[in-house]
């Protein structure tokens, strides 16, 4: 005789094989779900600061010098010129010398020697980098010497005008070469003889 349980007569009622499929609860009925938020945008990147570019100079100090020569009939003049300048934007260039220059003269009966003192104050302008004209005002004190016997100095001024070229060798460094001839005539200046100087400086 069989005593039915009530976990046999399930287990027949349900199929009569043991197995029973459980039906998976639905989910309580409700509002859609909310779709998930878009990504937080990255803060904005702050501006770089603005670099100061350096400011260019407006010119440069140069500090130089020079080596005079001079040659006419019978005559020669040596001298030495030390000089400073400030070139601005690299086109006009004022400046300052100072000069001592050695001057014979082979006259006819008897050499005359000068020794002359002076200054000038000169522009340069450069159309190009390394070409420029010149323009020179001076002033000169010169005494003459001539069979021993010495004369009273004398003082001259003279406009110059010429021009010449600039070559840079180094670093700062740089070489000069110019050609002038003087406008005025006085003793000291006789005649319209070309001046060539050569000299070097250094540009800060």
């Amino acid at each position: 005789m069989r005593f039915p349980t009530a976990f046999g007569d399930s287990a027949l009622a349900s199929g009569g094989d043991g197995s029973h499929a459980r039906a998976q609860p639905e989910p309580p009925p409700g509002e859609p779900a909310t779709p998930d938020p878009p990504p937080a945008e990255p803060p904005p990147t702050p501006p770089l600061p603005e670099v100061d570019k350096p400011k260019e100079p407006l010119g440069h100090l140069r500090v130089g010098g020079g080596i005079g020569l001079g040659f006419a009939s019978d005559l020669i003049t040596v001298g030495v010129s030390p000089q400073v300048s400030y070139i601005f934007k690299r086109i006009v260039e004022p400046g300052v010398s100072i000069r001592y220059t050695y001057t014979r003269d082979n006259a006819p009966l008897q050499s005359i020697t000068w020794h002359t003192y002076g200054s000038s104050l000169f522009v340069r302008v450069f159309p190009i980098q390394q070409l420029f004209i010149l323009v020179e005002g001076e002033v000169i004190n010169t005494g003459s010497k001539q069979g021993g016997i010495r004369f009273p100095r004398e003082t001259y001024g003279n406009l110059l005008l010429g021009g010449g070229f600039v070559v840079g060798v180094a670093q700062g460094v740089f070489v000069a070469t110019s050609l002038k001839i003087p406008v005025l005539r006085n003793p000291f200046y006789p005649t319209a003889f070309p001046i060539i100087s050569v000299g070097a400086g250094y540009g800060f």
